[in-house]
């Protein structure tokens, strides 16, 4: 039969549209609807995390977000604006190559998942929660209804959790909105606005007080600053798994400690090989015990 829609799958596809227009509608306007935004967002991650709740909805807002971006660069963008082909293959290289990452994040997911008990002659870990026998450095997700390997968090972006199959793809998908966000926004700034040169070609927008007299440069302005927005809370993101990874921490471990003193450098790591080898076995490091010992 056909799948019902829930209503937090539903609430993005309406929301999002609508906070656009909304923004659109003058500058003040703007600053109110960017403004509490991360703040609503916020609010709604906190409660669902909180209640282990198994919700579409922030993945179904990554998907409108991408739609939407992708659909106001590619139709009034392009089309109005004077946009070089070369800086239109580029936006949709990095689209393409981001959406890729993605994909792959989700699809990888359920290899870090421990579907059985895990056969190894070290000394096993039980669950408390499914009573599986595990290794160290296994977790399990409220949410996912099992343990991860190296679990680092549930991204509710991406609707799956992050451990040690998938956190490669992760870190690139991170990587790869964070450029194609920050070139969307730049892009759309310095031809709807009156531009500088910064340094070479490198131009930023100087004067915008003329994209509210017309909605659809208007949309296009404020398609520019969710784009901004989303930068900085990404680059965020990206940034604090960078340093959780020099550390050689995940997110859970991370959030377990009690103590994090200088940013964590002095805190307990015993699974930290130091800086260099950390980066050295995310990017081309064996696979770990755990992965190997899973049964099916």
């Amino acid at each position: 039969g056909a799948r019902q829609l829930s209503l937090d799958s539903v609430v993005p596809v309406v929301l999002l549209p609508a906070l656009g227009y909304i923004a659109a509608q003058g500058v003040w306007i703007s600053v109110v609807v960017f403004t509490t935004l991360p703040i609503f967002l916020t609010y709604v991650h906190y409660i669902i995390m909180r209640t282990s709740s198994q919700s579409k909805f922030f993945y179904v807002w990554t998907l409108m977000s991408v739609a939407l971006i992708v659909t106001v660069f590619e139709v009034p963008v392009v089309v109005t604006l004077d946009i070089a082909p070369e800086e239109h293959k580029i936006f949709l290289l990095f689209t393409v190559v981001m959406v890729f990452c993605g994909v792959k994040t989700r699809l990888t997911a359920e290899q870090s998942h421990v579907k059985g008990d895990v056969k190894s002659d070290e000394c096993d870990l039980e669950c408390t929660v499914c009573h599986k026998s595990v290794l160290p450095r296994t977790f399990h997700c409220c949410i996912c209804h099992t343990c991860v390997v190296k679990r680092d968090h549930h991204c509710a972006w991406l609707d799956c959790c992050i451990g040690e199959s998938n956190y490669r793809w992760y870190m690139a998908t991170l990587l790869l909105a964070v450029c194609q966000l920050a070139f969307c926004s730049n892009l759309i700034l310095t031809t709807a606005c009156h531009p500088f040169t910064l340094f070479a070609n490198i131009m930023l927008p100087d004067d915008c007080s003329d994209v509210y007299f017309d909605i659809l440069y208007a949309t296009i302005f404020v398609t520019a600053l969710y784009s901004l927005e989303a930068t900085v809370l990404l680059l965020a993101l990206l940034v604090h798994e960078c340093w959780l990874i020099s550390l050689g921490v995940t997110g859970h471990e991370w959030r377990a400690l009690t103590v994090k003193v200088c940013c964590g450098l002095r805190s307990s790591r015993p699974y930290s090989k130091g800086f260099l080898r950390n980066w050295f076995h995310f990017f081309l490091g064996p696979r770990s015990k755990q992965m190997s010992a899973l049964t099916i």
